[in-house]
């Protein structure tokens, strides 16, 4: 009796996640400004809306979600983030500082993996599950995770770079500081880092 609520439950958590990785990709327009436009343009756009996420963030903690919008937001916030910072804020700092101190194809090829890779490894983990690792990630979603991350950089910074990004995105991912800032900056300072020596 017990399995329908179940199932029922974790589908709605899945779908959730899904609609939560969806709104993720509005980040590709990041990337795909950046490579028509120059850095200071960019960085103008990313802290435009910063700014705006910080405000709206501060207006949350005082006042709370408007109601209008809180079916929409609470199904797709995770617990930590109904206490504390949302997602997206980290997101827009890490495109800032990805594009502030890195060159142009790196800071590019970051945001795609961001953008790309979080959602693969969202979908995969979610749907085939497998043997847990840590902090809730499974072995197939953090693999799906390095692939895709390979997969959308290489094309744009070459194999090794892409190679050195993928491998720091899988190690960077699962620690507890939020990967949404995470991952550039670390797979930025990798690719940044592989150029030099390599």
């Amino acid at each position: 009796m017990l399995i329908a609520p179940v199932l029922v439950g974790n589908m709605a958590t899945r779908n959730s996640e899904l609609r939560r990785k969806g709104i993720h990709l509005v980040g590709l327009a990041v990337p795909v400004l950046y490579w028509f436009a120059n850095k200071l343009v960019v960085l103008c756009f990313i802290a435009f809306w910063l700014v705006l996420f910080i405000a709206g963030e501060i207006y949350r903690f005082r006042r709370g979600i408007p109601k209008k919008a809180e079916k929409i937001a609470r199904p797709m916030m995770r617990e930590y983030e109904r206490r504390g910072t949302a997602a997206h804020v980290f997101l827009a700092a890490g495109f800032f500082v990805a594009v502030l101190f890195y060159a142009k194809d790196v800071a590019i090829a970051v945001s795609l993996i961001v953008v790309f890779g979080d959602c693969a490894s969202a979908a995969v983990g979610g749907y085939i599950g497998g043997r847990q690792l840590i902090r809730g990630k499974t072995l197939w979603g953090t693999l799906a995770l390095v692939l895709t991350a390979f997969v959308v950089s290489f094309w744009i910074v070459g194999v090794p770079l892409a190679f050195a990004g993928a491998i720091t995105t899988g190690a960077v991912e699962p620690l507890p500081i939020n990967d949404n800032f995470s991952v550039p900056v670390a797979a930025g300072l990798a690719m940044t880092a592989a150029r030099y020596f390599l």
